[in-house]
């Protein structure tokens, strides 16, 4: 038979988007959740979202030129691809470029590490040596590779420039909580939950003059499908 150009049918679990569809801690209809002040697109969009397995969140919030974040495990660490680019100090569309052009594997990406010189000084620490950008995605590493430059350029011990967190973290738990996805927590939180420093989401909420749900966004993350999965086994 001819290739009519239309998607296999095969492909969509209408299930999916019948009875009662949880997210953001609610559940409601496919209709109700068109109508919803978060729903960015139709019902028909919805619908066929949920029908080809998009996380609940993501089928009712993301826009139609948004397309799913890039997601990456390193080191038992898992980031967005914009997340590793934070981290690591490696531009984000070097290692776009790395993974969809090279065929490089993401562990390649990162080990051929960024351009110039700036995140490539050799720092020894834990009996190790390498370079800088290197321990900025260990797994003891708490900031950044740009917070871990600064605090090796200001004479800072090794190990404890690489295990310790941000001040501004520290502080931010006990800050005025920030609203996104329609739900209310500290930045710090939102961090974890997003698995983006919370340094580089507060830089671009105040380099950008961007809201906390623009920034996350311009990071490429929204609510991830776990979040979904852990709303759908409380009601189940």
């Amino acid at each position: 038979m001819a290739n009519t150009g239309k998607p296999r049918d095969d492909r969509y679990n209408w299930e999916r988007a019948r009875g009662l569809i949880s997210a953001f801690g609610e559940s409601k209809t496919l209709t109700a959740w068109s109508r919803d002040w978060r729903c960015v697109v139709s019902r028909e969009a919805v619908r066929t979202r949920l029908a080809l397995g998009w996380a609940t969140e993501d089928a009712i919030t993301r826009a139609k030129h948004e397309k799913p974040p890039l997601e990456f495990t390193y080191n038992g660490r898992t980031l967005t691809l914009r997340g590793w680019a934070e981290q690591s100090g490696i531009k984000y569309h070097t290692l776009y470029k790395r993974i969809t052009k090279s065929g490089m594997t993401f562990a390649d990406a990162l080990a051929k590490g960024p351009d110039g010189s700036d995140f490539m000084v050799a720092v020894t620490a834990f009996g190790e040596t390498k370079p800088l950008y290197r321990w900025a995605v260990d797994a003891r590493a708490n900031c950044s590779t740009t917070t871990l430059r600064k605090r090796i350029l200001a004479g800072w011990d090794p190990e404890q420039a690489i295990i310790e967190e941000p001040d501004s973290r520290n502080r931010l738990g006990s800050g005025e909580p920030l609203a996104a996805f329609g739900t209310r927590m500290s930045l710090a939180d939102w961090a974890r939950r997003a698995h983006i420093p919370a340094e580089a989401i507060k830089s671009r909420m105040d380099n950008h003059d961007l809201t906390l749900e623009e920034a996350l966004r311009s990071l490429c993350w929204t609510p991830h499908q776990s979040d979904t999965d852990a709303a759908q086994s409380d009601l189940s």
